[in-house]
């Protein structure tokens, strides 16, 4: 018979904020904080799905502001522990599969406790506003 917890809160024993999850080989644990993402997002640059500048899900996230083009500064709710986070992201040009281009580079810049520039650059090598920005944060909130 399979087992169901239900709980709302869960807070380790000797550090409230730590818990211990083990691994897959039952020989090795892993910090169930250090596994979360601690911000995610979707926006919407060009405006061909949402409408130009919108964010569609978001999490931990307060704001986006459109730079210039191919830039976008990103705003996290709540801050990170310090600048060395790790920003995932990746974007597309314009949502049409047929038609798509992906970029040939997506990465964070600016990169501060509370925001990061999140950049898109083209094949030929120009910086250039996407449909589609996926970006995900993982590292330590403050």
């Amino acid at each position: 018979m399979a087992s169901q917890l239900k709980v709302d809160t869960i807070t380790g024993v000797t550090t409230a904020g730590s818990v211990a999850v083990t691994g897959e080989g039952n020989s090795t644990t892993t910090n169930l904080q250090q596994g979360l993402a601690k911000q995610w997002a979707q926006f919407d640059q060009r405006g061909d799905i949402l409408g130009a500048n919108t964010a569609g899900d978001t999490f931990n996230t307060t704001s986006f502001t459109d730079v210039e083009e191919g830039h976008i500064d990103v705003t996290i709710a709540n801050d990170m522990a310090n600048a060395t986070y790790s920003v995932n992201a990746s974007s597309s040009y314009n949502g049409q599969v047929a038609y798509d281009k992906f970029s040939r580079f997506v990465g964070a810049s600016v990169v501060a406790t509370g925001s990061f520039r999140l950049s898109s650059q083209w094949e030929n090598d120009a910086s250039q506003d996407a449909f589609f920005h996926g970006i995900l944060v993982h590292g330590d909130l403050a």
